[in-house]
Parts: structure tokens; C-alpha cells; sequence
């Protein structure tokens, strides 16, 4: 967890100020020349503005609650094991969670690489040493991959 000071925090706010005025700045420019590389410039300046800004929210909004309480899992471990179906880590003699835990390095994190993206799932170490898994391969916290028979849908993480 980072810990950030009052002095931090100004210096954020000043730096999402500084890129508004900047991408305002362009704007004038843009309107006064009616140039299309002066109009694409304000767009890129006004995009990483308001990109910062809404990184800036959320890491005040964190500050504010820096333990928030962990979502209630969508499925249980069981109920996921039967939907998804992981399949068995071949690469090696022996793994945990039934034989199905890929590492993450190695010949094991070469095959979950290999494996179709949409049926990779990452088990990560959470607050409280609650284990989650999580769809797709994420890095923080992991401690291990399975590769399931079917994916997972949609866009957004199950």
C-alpha cells in the first residue's frame, strides 16, 4: 500500500491543474487557428487533463478508505471449480488445488501463455489472507494460474 502525505496530495492537485491549463491553452490555440494538428493536440492535451483527473479521484477516494471491504465473491471455490472446469497442469508431477495450479514461472507460466486468454484465471492473495480467483492473468498479489476448459465471458473480470 502507498501512504500518501497532505504535501503529496497538493503536489497531485497541482499537476491535474497544471494539464487542465494546459489542454485550456491548447484549445485557444485551436480556435484561433482552426488548424486540424492544433485541434488534435488539444485533444490529446484535454484527454490526459481529464485522465488524471479521474486517476487523482480515485487515489483520494482511497486515501479516504484505505481498507475498503472485499467484494462478496460472485462464486464460491466449488461452484467456480464446476462451472469453469480447470483442467490439470500436465507440466508437472504434482500441483496444488487438485493437480490444476499452474506456477508463475517456467514451463508452467509457458503453457498458462500458450492457453486461449479468455480460459486463464489468476489466484491472488487478498486482504486478510482471503484467496481469490480471478479471471484473466493478473500480477499483483498471484500466486498461480489455471487454465479452465471454458472461459469465461464478457468483457469485465468474473
Amino acid at each position: 500500500m502507498i501512504t500518501l502525505t497532505d504535501i503529496h496530495i497538493q503536489r497531485l492537485h497541482a499537476e491535474a491543474a497544471r494539464l487542465s491549463d494546459e489542454a485550456d491553452r491548447r484549445l485557444a490555440v485551436a480556435e484561433d487557428s482552426d488548424d486540424s494538428d492544433d485541434w488534435d493536440a488539444w485533444k490529446e492535451a484535454d484527454g490526459i487533463a481529464a485522465g488524471y483527473k479521474l486517476a487523482l479521484q480515485d487515489v483520494v477516494r482511497e486515501a479516504a478508505n484505505p481498507d475498503p471491504t472485499p467484494p462478496t465473491p460472485a462464486l464460491t471455490y466449488d461452484d467456480w471449480r464446476d462451472q469453469y472446469r480447470p483442467v490439470a497442469n500436465t507440466v508437472v508431477d504434482w500441483a496444488p488445488f487438485d493437480g490444476a495450479m499452474f506456477k508463475t514461472c517456467g514451463p508452467e507460466l509457458d503453457a498458462v501463455r500458450a492457453a486461449d486468454p479468455a480460459c486463464i484465471w489468476t489466484l491472488v492473495d487478498g486482504s486478510n489472507d482471503d484467496l481469490y480467483v480471478l479471471s484473466g492473468r493478473h500480477l499483483v498479489n498471484r500466486l498461480g494460474y489455471f487454465i479452465t476448459e471454458r472461459p469465461w465471458a464478457g468483457d469485465g473480470p468474473v
